[in-house]
């Protein structure tokens, strides 16, 4: 879905988000013995056909190698496990391998704080586009959307347009909301939120729900890798205006700190892009 949709078209909901995080795939015949990145032996070659996700691996793991990898999910599970393959392992959206129940096939989930990858704009997350000005579907639609996913993806959505980018710029976020004890509730009479954890997927904590602090992590890198900048704030956030605002502050953060110098050199290497398909 573009970052910036027409005039008469609008997202009418976002259905509660699947565990958005990008996931280590290691072959199966290694699967046992490696379960991180940075412990692949060096020049070991990991599979992926995204510019963001070849960028950040570049600038954390120069000792990995990268090629090309295309088709749908069970195709590079084939194109990974076969025998003679140049994979070591796979970079994959969790999300798509748990919906299509291959969440076993897992090796590590990939978060800044745990192999320090961010993910891309709205992953995860399944948004229903609608006509602007279609009031009874958009009523429909509010007893099946999230608002949290929604207030969270606008966010990144927000940051996405202000730079200018898409899918085939190395731009990752994260996006987290924070917890408080529920005893905190039963205080205030404010009522419990989802029992998961959307930035994650697992079950919290008992006795924990999720606050209107959200948690916003973004990057910028360099197609090899060797330039990024990166920005984190935390806010409270309790509307969409809200969330729009927030992803617009953050990219704002961004490019003082020269991601508009990134984004250009970027521009002029859109031979690069082009070849591996724009993803």
């Amino acid at each position: 879905m573009p970052t910036q949709l027409p005039p008469d078209l609008s997202i009418g909901a976002i259905f509660p988000r699947e565990d958005p995080r990008d996931a280590l795939v290691v072959r199966a015949d290694l699967a046992e013995t490696y379960k991180s990145l940075a412990a692949l032996p060096e020049g070991s070659v990991i599979g992926t056909s995204s510019l963001r996700r070849s960028a950040q691996l570049k600038r954390l793991y120069p000792h990995l190698r990268f090629a090309d990898m295309r088709g749908n999910v069970g195709t590079r599970l084939s194109k990974l496990d076969a025998e003679g393959s140049q994979y070591a392992a796979l970079i994959l959206a969790a999300a798509g391998l748990i919906r299509v129940g291959m969440g076993n096939r897992i090796t590590a989930a990939l978060s800044k704080k745990d192999g320090g990858m961010l993910h891309a704009v709205g992953q995860g997350a399944i948004g229903v586009e609608v006509r602007s000005g279609d009031d009874e579907v958009k009523r429909l639609l509010e007893k099946v959307g999230c608002e949290r996913t929604t207030r969270a993806c606008l966010a990144e959505r927000s940051l996405m347009r202000t730079l200018e980018g898409g899918c085939s710029v190395p731009i990752g976020v994260e996006t987290e909301w924070g917890r408080r004890s529920k005893t905190h509730r039963v205080a205030t009479g404010v009522q419990p939120a989802a029992d998961y954890d959307h930035m994650t997927g697992e079950a919290k904590e008992e006795g924990e729900e999720e606050t209107d602090e959200l948690t916003f992590r973004a990057i910028v890198v360099s197609l090899d890798g060797k330039q990024y900048v990166e920005a984190q704030r935390t806010q409270i956030i309790t509307t969409r205006e809200d969330a729009d605002q927030f992803g617009w502050t953050i990219a704002q953060e961004l490019v003082s700190k020269g991601a508009d110098k990134i984004l250009e050199e970027i521009n002029l290497d859109r031979g690069i892009i082009q070849e591996q398909g724009g993803a």
